[in-house]
């Protein structure tokens, strides 16, 4: 067989190895090398070598060209880092395992096949660059010759071509020359089919290595798709125009052979789609992509930056068990640990026994069971879910499962920084290598390590960190390079289902991480069954453990498809006696449930009030506390009822907090509900009228809650608001019936099963919500069977067919016709001068111009800062039908937009001021009405 030298690039250095057929091998291998392949130079013509430019000095500042090779071989250095040290190797191995062809697994010269052509494409996809029109136009590279007629700068739809050229010639020499499959023509017709298909997928992902994942079978109508319109384009112009490929030591064979691109032709069986799993091949593909745009934004930081950019996560040079000892000495898990040897010495109070019991018998359960992928903790409302889970991590992290990374998702902004506190206080920076735990959501602003020693010291408040930081702590965020991180659904959410390159950098970078996933129930129930699928896959094949955590959690097991697993899925509990702690009095009767006011039906905000009015001046006569909150699931009918408590003539402090309130409003009025430092409250009796937002994630404490039934697992949530110490006994809870839940819950199932029958009351009392979950997700599994868009078949054919703008969308949390409004108004704030809207809005028009000045980085991190303010000016606002014209919805009343972020210049017209509490308040209504009146 015909060989031809190249050579293996190792970490340790360089050595010689021969191209044969379609894999490498060394003269002498070595166990420890790194995986294998060919120097791009193979590829290249003697008079292309040495000559080719992959960044030029000159638009970087710097003193010399990084050249093709350079940059390529720098690029598969850092991919072999990810895919060696941290776990995407081990990745693509896995989801080799579990997808097979027609059920059949793969063979393992195959697999050895398919890893080669992974690396290849994360290590060819520049190989476009050889293009002269590149290197003459983009590079400024006069030593290249340039043929005038050629026009087309473009490298990445090149790259992906030669890429196809290279090796479907060796898929099709394997195939007529390889004894595998001797007696099995049809099977072997099927490995060519899939091998094709893949090479295909991988050509795609380099095409799009500079933009976004589309939809990789995009129709063009008739029989060919967009993208393999674009490749017969490129070869086609190939072809008009030789010179395109000059540099390429394959040309003669290119321009002679165009037959090798039959294979991608969807029709004749030529490339197949359909014979391996879904949820496997989707992962890999963008596990491809991932892995190729990191090692690109890490080759380029190291060539521009002059600096390695390093990796953050516990391991060698970040151990965990100083974290692990830290948690050990905290004073709640020296208290579990006296439990734990001798329950009846150790000093706990009753409730502390229980939360220390429930805290061991999660930790047994886990050690017992680390192989699980995923882990469902359901514990009750005050039982500390929160300690439990740093715990259950902390074990996962230190379990030698070569997990090195932790994240928390979150559905609430207010749930991540409770669980910030709680965990600045157990991963000291001095301990995470001057690391902090780090939060990435919309409210809280990247800063450089400078900027946060400048907010500790008054010396250094005017200290600016240069450019370098600018770019290392994008980058780090960029590449989640954190070994504690915490952030929103939403976050989490685009690094799974998002299509663009950026968002895409940290989907590798997911691998081998501990993910804590809080209040999952408060996901679109809508898309349940897919979450399950994908998370479980996401864990098998990326080694994550997720921990689901809960109050009410719903069994998602119940909606995997036993086709897709071969072994039969049983739900792993941490919690496994439930009713020693659910039904203990301690949590059970911690609040009084009445269901009386149901009775009479459909209620008007001025009967809640009578009612209300009643509860409180009883317990006035009885001594108890008047903590009361009071939640409407509509904010019009909420503002309606502070209104009329506002009339009445009551000693007792009245406030509203609601999607409508400023950011800064709602911080300062939290504060005002908790406690001292003793413990006390503040404030020992006040009403709070509220809707939605206070269910989950904010850490209030009172002692009579009114509540407009909506769905059963909110109700529970709403519980959870009440009595939360567990340490009063005459708290109580009021179940009322004001507007339609459906109309609010559009399209969510659980609407069907609510506190109108006794059931529920039941299962409420008890904090035994299976049936209830039951119920949903069988109605879930019948929905998915219609014929119609939502069948779960057209959903796993985005899925197989790479549709990854379709799966995004499918995938969307918040999928409502809403936008966000920017109301331009002074902000008064406390303790600070009013926040002026214009002021904020103009600094964020003049950094969101791409044409500014500025580094990158430091503009991305100068809009985190400003985003942290607009937070105040911001309201989501859902459009009526009526004005979204074109396919495109839009407010009826705005000056200019960004995106989906709409500027109301005369914001000031639609605030209110709240005298009481000196701050001001969207008056939603008054805008509706001004949006209406453009109509006539």
């Amino acid at each position: 067989m015909e060989s031809t030298p190249g050579i293996l690039h190792c970490q340790d250095g360089e050595y010689p190895v021969f191209y044969m057929d379609f894999f490498i091998v060394p003269k002498e291998k070595r166990e420890d090398d790194l995986p294998i392949h060919v120097s791009i130079q193979h590829w290249l013509t003697e008079e292309g070598k040495g000559r080719l430019k992959a960044h030029t000095a000159i638009e970087e500042g710097l003193q010399q060209d990084e050249m093709l090779e350079e940059h390529s071989d720098l690029v598969m250095h850092h991919a072999e880092i990810l895919m060696r040290d941290h776990g995407v190797e081990a990745a693509v191995h896995r989801a080799l395992d579990r997808l097979g062809i027609d059920g059949e697994p793969l063979d393992e010269s195959l697999r050895q096949m398919i890893m080669y052509y992974f690396r290849q494409a994360i290590y060819l996809h520049d190989l476009g660059k050889v293009n002269p029109a590149f290197q003459r136009i983009k590079m400024k590279n006069n030593e290249v010759k340039r043929n005038a007629e050629l026009g087309d700068s473009n490298h990445s739809m090149l790259s992906a071509v030669l890429y196809l050229h290279i090796h479907l010639r060796q898929v099709q020499e394997w195939h007529d020359t390889t004894e595998l499959y001797p007696n099995r023509k049809k099977h072997k017709r099927k490995v060519l089919a899939f091998l094709h298909h893949l090479l295909y997928s991988f050509a795609y992902t380099i095409s799009r290595h500079h933009t976004y994942l589309g939809n990789m079978d995009e129709d063009m109508g008739g029989q060919i798709n967009e993208f393999e319109l674009k490749i017969r384009n490129q070869y086609n112009r190939i072809k008009e125009n030789p010179d395109y490929i000059r540099y390429y030591r394959d040309q003669q064979d290119l321009l002679q052979n165009d037959n090798v691109f039959g294979c991608i032709r969807l029709e004749g069986n030529k490339r197949q789609n359909k014979i391996h799993r879904p949820f496997p091949f989707y992962v890999l593909v963008k596990l491809l992509y991932s892995t190729m745009v990191a090692s690109d934004f890490r080759a380029t930081y190291q060539y521009i930056e002059q600096q390695v950019p390093e990796m953050h996560y516990f391991g060698e040079r970040l151990p965990v068990e100083p974290m692990l000892e830290a948690y050990r000495q905290t004073g709640i898990v020296r208290g579990i640990e006296s439990y734990r040897q001798n329950p009846d010495a150790s000093g706990l109070s009753e409730m502390n026994q229980l939360r220390a019991a429930l805290f061991i018998e999660t930790e047994r359960r886990l050690l017992e069971r680390l192989q699980e992928p995923v882990f469902y903790l359901e514990a009750p409302t005050g039982s500390g879910k929160t300690n439990m889970s740093i715990n259950l991590a902390l074990h996962l992290l230190n379990s030698g499962l070569g997990l090195n990374k932790l994240i928390y998702v979150f559905p609430f902004n207010s749930l991540i920084e409770q669980a910030r506190q709680t965990l600045n206080g157990i991963f000291h920076k001095e301990q995470v290598n001057g690391y902090r735990v780090e939060v990435m959501n919309s409210i809280t602003p990247m800063v450089t390590e400078e900027e946060l020693e400048a907010e500790a010291t008054l010396e250094g408040k005017d200290k600016e960190p240069d450019n370098t930081d600018f770019k290392r702590v994008l980058l780090e965020r960029q590449l989640l390079q954190y070994p504690v991180t915490l952030t929103s659904h939403v976050n989490f959410f685009n690094y799974l289902f998002g299509t663009g390159r950026e968002v895409n950098l940290a989907f590798a970078h997911l691998c081998n991480s501990v993910i804590v996933l809080d209040e999952i129930q408060s996901y679109r129930n809508e898309l349940w069954k897919e979450m399950i699928h994908f998370l479980r896959s996401f864990a098998d094949i990326l080694n994550i453990k997720i921990i689901i955590m809960s109050a009410t959690l719903p069994n998602l097991d119940l909606l995997l498809e036993q086709r897709d697993h071969e072994e039969a899925i049983q739900t792993y509990t941490l919690v496994q006696n439930r009713d020693r702690y659910f039904i203990h009095s301690l949590f059970r009767e911690r609040v009084n449930l009445d269901f009386n006011l149901l009775k009479q039906g459909k209620m008007q905000p001025e009967q809640v009030l009578e009612h209300v009015e009643s509860v409180i001046k009883r317990r006035k006569r009885d001594g108890q506390g008047n903590r009361v909150l009071i939640e409407f699931i509509k904010k019009k009918t909420a503002r309606q009822f502070y209104n009329l408590v506002l009339e009445q003539d009551t000693d007792i402090d009245v406030y509203e907090l609601t999607g409508d309130d400023s950011f800064s409003y709602r911080q300062e009025l939290l504060q005002k509900l908790g406690k001292d430092e003793h413990g006390r409250f503040y404030m020992s009796d006040v009403i709070v009228v509220a809707t939605q937002v206070i269910e989950a994630g904010v850490d209030i404490d009172m002692d009579v809650g009114f509540k407009d039934i909506s769905l059963l697992d909110s109700e529970e949530q709403f519980l959870g608001r009440l009595n939360r110490s567990c340490l009063r006994d005459y708290c109580q809870a009021y179940f009322f019936n004001c507007d339609e839940a459906s109309s609010v819950y559009k399209n969510d199932l659980r609407v069907a099963f609510d506190l109108k029958e006794e059931a529920y009351q039941k299962m409420l009392e008890n904090k035994d919500f299976s049936g209830f979950y039951e119920n949903v997700i069988r109605e879930i599994n019948k929905s998915r069977e219609k014929p119609d868009k939502q069948h779960w078949s057209d959903f796993t054919k985005k899925v197989q067919e790479l549709e990854f703008p379709d799966v995004q969308e499918h995938m969307n949390l918040i999928p409502d016709q809403s936008v966000t409004l920017f109301l331009n108004y002074t902000c008064p704030m406390k303790d600070a001068p009013p926040l002026n809207g214009q002021d904020v809005w103009d600094e964020f028009v003049r950094l969101s111009d791409k044409r500014l000045e500025m580094d990158y980085s430091e503009r991305m991190i100068r809009l985190s800062l400003v985003r942290a303010q607009m937070n105040n000016f911001t309201f989501i606002y859902p459009v009526p039908h009526m004005y979204a014209k074109w396919g495109k919805v839009k407010p009826g009343i705005h000056t200019r937009c960004i995106g989906t972020l709409y500027f109301v210049e005369h914001g000031e017209q639609y605030m209110d001021m709240d005298e009481r509490t000196n701050t001001k308040k969207f008056n939603r209504a008054r805008y509706e009405e001004a949006e209406k009146r453009l109509l006539l």
